[in-house]
């Protein structure tokens, strides 16, 4: 048995640190690696069944190509997660008047493409609005399976100052635990997308937790992140997987 993460050129370096086999190409034939655990980490390039079709999903696999693909389309995702949990408002044509958003590419990573505009604002095409919420209590929930947990976005010194700050760069502060509510609507929203694991980034205003994005390769930037994540995917695998990871 053997464990093989497939993921991206950008996210190799940080996927590493799991400790795991790891592929970038994807799209491989499924069934040589029916004997192993694939874990997508960012990676949603279909692999080809035996006849030589695309489109195909390997056996034994955390994270799906089709949830990949799902949350990479942030508009739609975040239209699915406001089914299960809070998000700010959506904007796709007009910005009202009074108004202050940030809008974004349909697809984007990190801080990428970050802009806050107030409107009256038309939303250009190949992009997407979301209503600014003013506060300093930003989080990322990781999780796995059935765990999670937090941290606090913290500034760093190197971070400059800047009016609508992108904290996607910044420090955390892990808490000790994540509350049972938080825990259970990160997990909705897991589900809601499809991603076995990942990380969750939400704002605290006004006394509720609002859900900016999931993300299926979430940064291994940290020794706490990466001992979550090796921990979680052992009880993972062995939960779904006993009979290739006794």
């Amino acid at each position: 048995m053997a464990v093989k993460v497939i993921t991206v050129d950008s996210e190799r370096e940080s996927a590493e640190r799991l400790g795991f086999d790891i592929l970038t190409k994807g799209g491989d034939y499924a069934h040589k690696l029916d004997n192993h655990i694939v874990v997508r980490w960012g990676n949603s390039v279909w692999a080809f069944d035996r006849e030589g079709r695309q489109h195909c999903e390997y056996k034994n696999i955390v994270n799906t190509a089709k949830a990949i693909r799902a949350n990479v389309a942030k508009c739609s995702a975040l239209k699915a997660l406001a089914q299960v949990v809070f998000v700010p408002a959506i904007y796709e044509k007009k910005v009202p008047t009074g108004v202050l958003a940030v809008i974004r590419p349909f697809e984007h990573a990190a801080g990428n493409g970050f802009n806050v505009v107030e409107g009256p604002y038309d939303v250009p095409r190949g992009t997407y609005g979301t209503r600014f919420l003013k506060t300093p209590n930003e989080y990322r929930v990781w999780f796995c399976g059935d765990r999670t947990m937090c941290a606090r976005r913290e500034k760093m010194k190197i971070n400059e100052e800047q009016k609508y700050p992108c904290r996607a760069n910044w420090g955390y502060e892990f808490s000790g635990g994540v509350s049972p509510d938080l825990h259970r609507q990160t997990l909705m929203a897991a589900k809601a997308i499809g991603l076995d694991c990942g990380a969750a980034d939400l704002l605290y205003y006004k006394g509720k937790y609002y859900f900016l994005e999931l993300n299926s390769a979430a940064s291994v930037d940290h020794r706490v992140v990466r001992e979550f994540f090796q921990s979680s995917l052992d009880r993972l695998f062995r939960k779904r997987f006993p009979d290739l990871y006794p």
